[in-house]
């Protein structure tokens, strides 16, 4: 018996991809996509910049010099501990996580975003609102069945 890519997909239980989004199912595939990144390496990270937003830089106070006074400037990425490294790449993975979960459309909406968090947000303010046209698109079927 020949199994078509999907089917293999099914039986090896692959998880290497990250859900995909079923615009008239929302919560389902945000409760499914949160799950899938707690299951990655570092995931309460990856959950953290997802749902509040991205790792900020901060800044660096330079010392007072005998040509220069005491400035304080962006703390740039050559600057970093490795914690704070770590941090950053977890924000670009799950900036990419969320970004393969979404049908092209979407993605062509969203993509501009930089930060999972405000891609997160978009994709919910997105379908949420089409949720709502598909609610009210059903109430007219109905009542177009009932003439």
């Amino acid at each position: 018996m020949c199994l078509s890519l999907a089917e293999n997909v099914i039986v090896t239980g692959a998880n290497n991809r990250s859900p995909m989004l079923d615009k008239s199912n929302y919560s389902s595939w945000a409760s499914r996509m949160l799950l899938y990144i707690k299951g990655k390496p570092n995931g309460k990270l990856l959950i953290d910049f997802v749902l509040n937003g991205p790792f900020q830089f901060g800044t660096v106070l330079e010392p007072e010099t005998e040509n220069t006074p005491a400035t304080v400037r962006p703390q740039t990425y050559t600057n970093l501990t490795d914690e704070k490294k770590l941090r950053e790449s977890v924000n670009i993975t799950a900036t990419n996580i969320v970004l393969q979960g979404l049908p092209q459309d979407i993605y062509n909406l969203v993509n501009h975003n930089e930060h999972a968090k405000q891609i997160w947000d978009r994709v919910k303010l997105l379908i949420q609102g089409s949720e709502l046209s598909l609610q009210e698109r059903e109430s007219k079927l109905y009542a177009d069945f009932d003439m």
